[in-house]
């Protein structure tokens, strides 16, 4: 029997988090979800999860960043692939843009919500795919690629 997938679900709204996580578990994949950034964090720890869904906008502003900064800084987590899900976008108008907030915020997709379930599934298939083929690189490309990223943001600041 193949081992499903295990999500982290981070997210302030319990509906939200009922509700999608009753989705995710009928669509084969483990869930074990947390109401906030630091309950989210030590799950993140302690689980490994394959995958993140983290909610932006929880408890303050910055919650949803600064765990997925704190992921992207773990060398033994960094690697997990993360969605930001929020509705920032229709609430701000803002849309986050990769490069630019690269430094702070650097999840592999974003979904805004309402979230659509059937394309959050073909989104975490695709985010997972991509990370599998990112686990497989060798060595010497994952050196380089840390040396780059270091000089991009060294040049930021």
């Amino acid at each position: 029997m193949e081992q499903s997938v295990k999500v982290v679900l981070v997210d302030d709204n319990s509906d939200y988090r009922f509700t999608m996580g009753v989705f995710l578990e009928r669509n084969g994949f483990e869930v074990i979800t947390a109401e906030d950034g630091e309950k989210g964090w030590e799950l993140i720890q302690k689980e490994k999860p394959d995958i993140i869904l983290l909610d932006i906008m929880m408890e303050s502003l910055f919650s949803g960043f600064e765990v997925c900064k704190r992921v992207r800084e773990d060398a033994e987590l960094k690697e997990i692939p993360i969605i930001g899900v929020s509705g920032v976008g229709d609430e701000l108008g803002i849309r986050p843009d990769g490069q630019a907030d690269f430094p702070y915020f650097s999840p592999d997709d974003f979904v805004e919500k309402p979230v659509n379930k059937e394309k959050l599934l073909v989104k975490i298939g695709e985010v997972l795919e991509k990370a599998d083929k990112l686990r497989q690189r060798s060595p010497g490309q994952k050196k380089l690629e840390e040396e780059t990223k270091d000089k991009y943001l060294s040049s930021l600041s």
